[in-house]
Formats: C-alpha cells, sequence, structure tokens
C-alpha cells in the first residue's frame, strides 16, 4: 500500500509533539516514509550531522535506552543510531559524525 499524506500527517505530528514538549531540541532533519522491516509500518527519521550534544537531547526526548556502538562507514565518517516505537510509529535517531574518533565511540568503549 502506498504511503499517503495522511500517513506522513501522523509522523509530522508526532514529531511536533516531541517538538512542543522540549522545545530546546536542535533542529534535525526529519523524514517520513513507509518501512515493512521495522516494528511498525511507518518511520520517522531523524538525523543530526555532527552534533553529540543534540542526539542526547534528542534521544532523551524520544525515550531511546539503547543506542548502537557507532559504526565506521568509512572516509572518516561514523554513525551512531537507536529507534523507539511510539503510536504505533518507528522513529530511527541517527547521527552521523565526521571524525575519526567519534565522541559517542569512546563513551560506549569506555
Amino acid at each position: 500500500m502506498p504511503l499517503t499524506a495522511l500517513d506522513q500527517a501522523r509522523g509530522h505530528r508526532l514529531m511536533a509533539e516531541v517538538a512542543e514538549s522540549h522545545p530546546h531540541l536542535p533542529a534535525a532533519e526529519v523524514h517520513v516514509h513507509r518501512q515493512i522491516s521495522l516494528v511498525a509500518e511507518l518511520t520517522v527519521d531523524v538525523v543530526l550531522h555532527g552534533d553529540e550534544e543534540g542526539f542526547g537531547q534528542w534521544q532523551r526526548a524520544l525515550g531511546i535506552t539503547k543506542v548502537k556502538p557507532p559504526r565506521h562507514l568509512g572516509g572518516g565518517s561514523w554513525a551512531s543510531s537507536g529507534h523507539i516505537t511510539r503510536d504505533g510509529i518507528t522513529v530511527v535517531l541517527t547521527l552521523h559524525h565526521r571524525q575519526e574518533a567519534p565522541v559517542l565511540a569512546m563513551a560506549v568503549a569506555a
């Protein structure tokens, strides 16, 4: 079944609720799409670039308790991510690092 504008609106409403509850969250890229491989059929990707502190703020605001260890993407790029399902929508939080040793990698290793 194709994604509808009404489906997208559900994802954007969830993000608006999070932003209203946590008005000091840094801006992030937000993408709403259909993803059938996760728990829910609707997925919201929240993406930050190089902002470890902002990633932590979003993680707490969304209630994500587990974050995967950073994975090397090549060329000095790393990515960290975690997810949670809320109101039937899977929210995937991702941080792209642009450095050789991401802060989160050191925190996970410690």
